[in-house]
């Protein structure tokens, strides 16, 4: 998915893989490496006033839905973050991995590797 069409996201109504509604699309948070969309938030709740990082490894998107890889008991119970600047942290990043149980590939920086 490409950033471009990520951005169209946001609003879009969010599905479990379950098919059980969960909530809308508050902010899509693309690989500050590979420039790709990662995440996105989800509001949910009764206002959508709560905003919940999920994968979108797995995900897929049909006309104006996305269909997240994981159940919305997952999302509903996933660890608080607040990205300061539109950004996560390298350890908020690990944790969320971790909590979707989902392997991190480490950034590769153009030095790695060379002697």
């Amino acid at each position: 998915m490409n950033v471009e069409r990520a951005q169209d996201l946001i609003g879009t109504p969010v599905f479990d893989s379950n098919g059980d509604r969960v909530g809308r699309v508050g902010n899509v948070y693309v690989d500050d490496v590979t420039h790709q969309p990662e995440w996105v938030t989800v509001r949910i709740g009764i206002f959508g006033v709560k905003e919940t990082f999920v994968p979108l490894n797995g995900a897929t998107t049909e006309e104006n839905r996305l269909e997240l890889g994981v159940p919305r008991d997952r999302v509903k119970n996933a660890p608080r973050v607040e990205a300061e600047h539109g950004h996560l942290s390298d350890q908020e990043g690990r944790d969320l991995y971790h909590y979707y149980g989902l392997g991190q590939g480490e950034p590769t920086g153009p030095d790695e590797g060379e002697a």
